[in-house]
C-alpha cells in the first residue's frame, strides 16, 4: 500500500512541477558595454533591453503550422527583459513559449536574442551587440556575454553565440 501512495504523490508532484522540470526554456544572458555606449546611455538616461523569440524547424507533418521562413515560431511573443543602463545581468525565463506548439518541432528548440536600447529618451536603437542564435539546450549550459557598441563606433562584428 506505502508503494502506491508513493507512486500516486510521485505522478502528481511531476504534473505539478514548474516548467523547469518538463523542459525548461530559460537561461541567463550578461550584457556588457563598451566605454563609449556605457558613457552615452548614462548620459542620455537609457536603457537596455534584450528580447528573445523562440523557434524550431517543423516535423514533416507539422509543416502547415510554420511560418513564412519555414519554421516553427514557438513564442508567439517576443520576451522582453530590461536590463539597467550599465549592463548587467538578465534572466530570460522562457515564459513566452507555447509549450502546445513543441510537439510541431523537429529536434531541439532555438532561441534567438538581441539586445538593444530601451528607447526611453532616444527614439532610435544607438547599440550595436553580439546576438544569440542557437539551440536552447546549449544557451542554458552557461551564462552567455553578449558585449555592446555604439552603432556609430568602429568595433569588431557582431559575433552570434553561443
Amino acid at each position: 500500500m506505502r508503494l502506491g501512495v508513493i507512486a500516486v504523490a510521485t505522478t502528481i508532484f511531476a504534473y505539478s512541477m514548474p516548467a523547469m522540470a518538463q523542459g525548461d526554456m530559460g537561461f541567463d544572458v550578461n550584457v556588457t558595454l563598451s566605454k563609449e555606449a556605457a558613457a552615452k546611455l548614462a548620459a542620455e538616461k537609457e536603457g537596455i533591453a534584450a528580447f528573445a523569440s523562440y523557434y524550431g524547424d517543423p516535423k514533416p507533418n507539422a509543416e502547415k503550422h510554420a511560418n513564412e521562413i519555414g519554421q516553427i515560431s514557438v513564442s508567439p511573443e517576443d520576451e522582453w527583459v530590461e536590463i539597467p543602463a550599465t549592463g548587467g545581468h538578465a534572466h530570460i525565463s522562457g515564459t513566452k513559449v507555447d509549450r502546445q506548439t513543441l510537439k510541431w518541432v523537429d529536434g531541439g528548440v532555438m532561441v534567438n536574442v538581441n539586445v538593444v536600447s530601451a528607447r526611453k529618451s532616444n527614439p532610435d536603437n544607438m547599440l550595436d551587440c553580439d546576438i544569440i542564435d542557437g539551440a536552447v539546450a546549449e544557451v542554458r549550459k552557461a551564462p552567455v556575454t553578449l558585449h555592446c557598441y555604439l552603432i556609430e563606433e568602429a568595433h569588431p562584428d557582431t559575433k552570434v553565440k553561443p
